[in-house]
């Protein structure tokens, strides 16, 4: 496995992470995989090199479940994240804002579900770009001093990567310094956040986890025609540069075997990126995954082929 360090935390990390939640099915939880099998799941990721972990409260019991399945190994050779919604959506799209009282609650329960002592990246989850001012002067100091108590050594930030896809969230967040790792919605598509997040990363060392680097677009058969189908309807890509017939063909030549497969070498050999998350179910996935990510960056051409068709996409992709 290949390790890199999340900027200025300091943590090394895998070049690959394990999610829990991201996609239709949070660990075998919606198709009722047998949760013995999802922790041989989690033990052979482990076993990889992968021992980075990023769970949420919002997926269903994830945290439980990998709470019971990493118990026995050793907590110092795990990372582990997740998130506290400080601000979300409600059904009808209205505005949750976590009162500050209900927070300490929020990370003791992640930590008893967890079975750990402190989370090594607590991630804010935002829904509303405008409420910067609330996270900031009344939720943040909260978690702030959770940190100095220990249950909490980083701070970090992801974004609402289903409807930020030119994210204005993170364009408002971190040039306070408030945070020192960015959880970022980025894949071949939808490639703005190498525009707009990655430089002031990069310049201020803010560590970068790659999240919507494959999802539905590139793994359920279909998915992408019908992206690209409404990419070439809005003109944000040019017909000249798009076969429907056979979609980013150009990817499968030389070593590449799979759209997934580009898709993870892709993002994660970008400038700035620390980790990219997988959400393999299926031991056989999760090992080609390692397998095929640590073969190295897709080749430069092919690189510059996708910044050419996709150069004006900010558009949410991903879903």
């Amino acid at each position: 496995m290949i390790y890199r360090t999340l900027g200025r935390t300091g943590i090394e990390m895998p070049i690959m992470g394990m999610g829990s939640g991201g996609g239709a099915d949070p660990l075998g939880q919606v198709s009722g995989k047998p949760e013995r099998e999802v922790h041989a799941l989690l033990h052979r990721a482990y076993n990889l090199g992968i021992n980075f972990f990023d769970t949420s409260p919002g997926y269903m019991e994830s945290e439980a479940i990998l709470g019971r399945a990493l118990n026995l190994i050793p907590r110092e050779k795990l990372i582990l994240s997740t998130k506290i919604p400080l601000i979300g959506l409600a059904s009808d799209n209205s505005v949750q804002i976590m009162h500050r009282d209900a927070i300490k609650e929020s990370v003791d329960r992640s930590l008893r579900r967890l079975k750990t002592e402190y989370i090594d990246i607590m991630l804010i989850a935002v829904a509303s770009p405008e409420c910067l001012d609330v996270v900031i002067n009344d939720q943040l100091p909260v978690l702030q001093n959770l940190q100095q108590a220990g249950k909490i050594r980083f701070l970090g930030s992801s974004e609402l990567s289903r409807s930020d896809g030119n994210h204005e969230w993170l364009k408002r967040f971190l040039p306070t310094n408030l945070i020192d790792v960015a959880m970022v919605a980025h894949n071949m598509i939808n490639q703005s956040a190498q525009k707009i997040v990655f430089p002031y990363c990069v310049e201020h060392n803010i560590g970068i986890i790659n999240v919507f680097t494959v999802r539905q677009v590139f793994g359920v058969p279909g998915r992408l025609e019908e992206t690209l189908a409404t990419l070439l309807r809005l003109n944000i890509v040019s017909e000249e540069n798009i076969d429907l017939q056979s979609p980013l063909k150009f990817l499968l030549e030389g070593d590449v075997g799979s759209l997934i497969e580009a898709s993870y070498r892709y993002a994660a050999y970008t400038p700035g990126v620390t980790t990219v998350m997988n959400g393999a179910n299926e031991v056989l996935w999760l090992e080609e995954n390692v397998r095929n990510i640590q073969k190295g960056p897709i080749p430069e051409k092919k690189r510059h082929r996708l910044k050419k068709i996709f150069d004006r996409v900010s558009e949410p992709i991903g879903n």
